[in-house]
């Protein structure tokens, strides 16, 4: 075997190992991921890949004819390319899942589902029997094409907001897997049809080292994937400094915030106080409006009902999370600004909430007050159209 022939057979056994290396990084790296579900979404894509790649080196082994292995039945050799294709479905089932919660917060549930009958499926359109392992790229190629390509373009639709070093540089590790996967695909394609081009030494230089391509190409996009983390973990210390030092200076920021509540008010919104964390990222706004403010204030006084609103807001501003900000908006109203939360899970927590808040006992009514209110939810993409989404919850 000539040295080059020999370098390309290590391929698949070098990216096996070098996965493993990303496999190791991400788990050192869990006690920074474990609350956010894209980057432990990504873990589990190498290690679909990695199981994916083990299976290809045994299958590589069982159709070798110089192989102690060979023959094999088979069954065995469509059992292990099965896997193969089956593992690398779900690793680019589990990249497009992380990128969908990375970017919006939710993800398409049918994909990890899909994976194992596409391992099947696809080990069934091929011999198995004889096809080499770098030529099953003509299977599994098309797909990942359209799954990088999927995440590239999802990361560079980020509003601008969103932008980072750690998304330019994912956007262009999965472009450059999404053309690697489709023109491994071409070049076994154009092969099986006899195509005088893929006898010429660029072309077949060029599928021979796929897998030293697709291991540089996969370290690249691991430590964008890691630098992402990065920013993110970054991202929250400095809204926790800014947090600090707003609660620091508010005795000279008395005009940002209403004198009842405590709470930041409708200035500090527009003047973007307390929003670091929330302009960078996705998220929800929450408008609750006091629909019984009106009546509990004639009913008894004005002030009972800001006592009321009061209550209200100190139990919400104590129950959300710690970068999600509370807002006076207006007379009877309060906004919740809640990062990286879905419309549903925002409205259900609020809800949850409001459910738990005991009634308020105040002098002079004989029964605990509880609030009435409406909830109004708008999603966000960015800092971009957080405003808009707060003036459409208000208007609803």
């Amino acid at each position: 075997m000539t040295p080059t022939l020999y370098l390309a057979t290590l391929g698949p056994i070098s990216e096996v190992f070098g996965l493993l290396v990303v496999i190791a990084v991400f788990a050192l790296l869990r006690a920074q991921a474990d609350r956010r579900a894209y980057f432990t979404t990504w873990e589990k894509a190498w290690v679909f890949l990695a199981t994916g790649l083990v299976a290809g080196v045994l299958y590589e082994r069982f159709i070798d004819p110089e192989s102690i292995f060979y023959p094999i039945s088979p069954a065995t050799s469509y059992a292990v390319a099965a896997i193969y294709l089956g593992a690398r479905a779900a690793a680019l089932a589990m990249v497009v899942t992380g990128v969908q919660l990375f970017v919006r917060g939710s993800a398409t549930p049918w994909l990890m589902m899909a994976a194992a009958p596409a391992g099947l499926v696809l080990a069934w359109m091929t011999d198995t029997q004889h096809t080499p392992l770098a030529a099953l790229a003509l299977l599994h190629g098309p797909v990942a094409a359209v799954a990088f390509a999927y995440a590239a373009v999802a990361f560079n639709t980020l509003p601008a907001s969103r932008h980072s070093l750690g998304t330019r540089a994912a956007a262009m590790g999965f472009m450059g897997l999404a053309v690697l996967g489709a023109t491994l695909a071409v070049f076994y394609a154009l092969q099986r049809s006899g195509a005088p081009i893929t006898a010429a030494p660029w072309a077949v230089r060029y599928a021979r080292y796929g897998f030293y391509s697709e291991l540089l190409l996969n370290l690249f996009v691991a430590w964008a994937m890691v630098r992402i983390l990065v920013e993110d973990g970054r991202r929250e210390n400095d809204d926790a400094r800014a947090r600090m030092k707003l609660l620091q200076d508010r005795e000279h920021m008395a005009d940002m915030y209403d004198t009842r509540t405590m709470l930041l008010g409708r200035r500090a919104f527009d003047a973007k106080v307390g929003l670091e964390f929330a302009r960078a990222s996705f998220g929800s706004v929450v408008r609750l409006q006091v629909t019984n403010y009106s009546r509990i204030a004639g009913d008894h006084s004005p002030a009972v009902a800001e006592a009321l609103l009061t209550h209200l807001a100190g139990v919400l501003d104590g129950s959300v999370r710690t970068h999600d900000r509370v807002y006076r908006w207006g007379q009877d109203e309060l906004l919740v600004v809640m990062p990286r939360a879905i419309p549903k899970v925002a409205r259900a927590r609020v809800e949850f909430t409001m459910g738990r808040t005991a009634p308020m006992a105040t002098q002079g009514v004989p029964k605990g007050l509880v609030a009435e209110a409406a909830v109004t939810v708008e999603a966000y993409r960015g800092a971009e159209d957080l405003a808009d989404a707060a003036e459409a919850a208000s208007h609803h």
